[in-house]
């Protein structure tokens, strides 16, 4: 677990160009400008992108986010579209910690919970199945570079 002091904030525009670097430091396929813009500010049901930040000086590139996680709750389900941790901040239990705390925020606001991760990334299932999430389903060749399966994944909520 991380030592250092960080704080859940929800994202503001302010940070699109923070996230849009993180985003492409993480995945192969990033979300583009417009797809972070539009998670920050929803046009349908409750969403947006919490981020866990540490402290930062302004005109630092990355404000002091380590973390974050875009979701949208939606008539009554909860739709966790993205998780994402920096390189340097991984294996120090902000990913468990982030998604931790997007649940308690849909908590009374969503009767489940769902999300896909990429079949081989064994790391992201291990941790989903620990926050009590179960596979449902699978989308067959979903993922590109390197095309791989997509396992859908549910909790429902108390």
């Amino acid at each position: 677990m991380t030592s250092h002091p960080i704080a859940l904030e929800a994202a503001t525009l302010e940070d699109l160009g923070a996230l849009v670097a993180l985003e492409s430091r993480c995945h192969t396929h990033p979300w583009s400008e417009r797809g972070l813009r539009d998670a920050i500010v929803p046009v349908a049901g409750e969403g947006t992108i919490l981020v866990l930040r540490a402290p930062w000086r302004p005109g630092e590139e990355a404000r002091g986010i380590r973390a974050y996680c875009a979701f949208q709750v939606v008539a009554g389900e909860a739709h966790i579209h993205n998780l994402a941790v920096a390189p340097d901040a991984r294996r120090q239990g902000l990913a468990r910690r982030l998604l931790a705390l997007t649940l308690e925020f849909v908590a009374g606001k969503a009767r489940v919970v769902h999300l896909e991760v990429r079949a081989g990334n064994a790391p992201a299932r291990a941790l989903y199945r620990a926050m009590g999430f179960r596979e449902v389903g699978e989308r067959p060749g979903y993922y590109s570079a390197p095309t791989e399966d997509a396992v859908l994944l549910s909790r429902a909520e108390p």
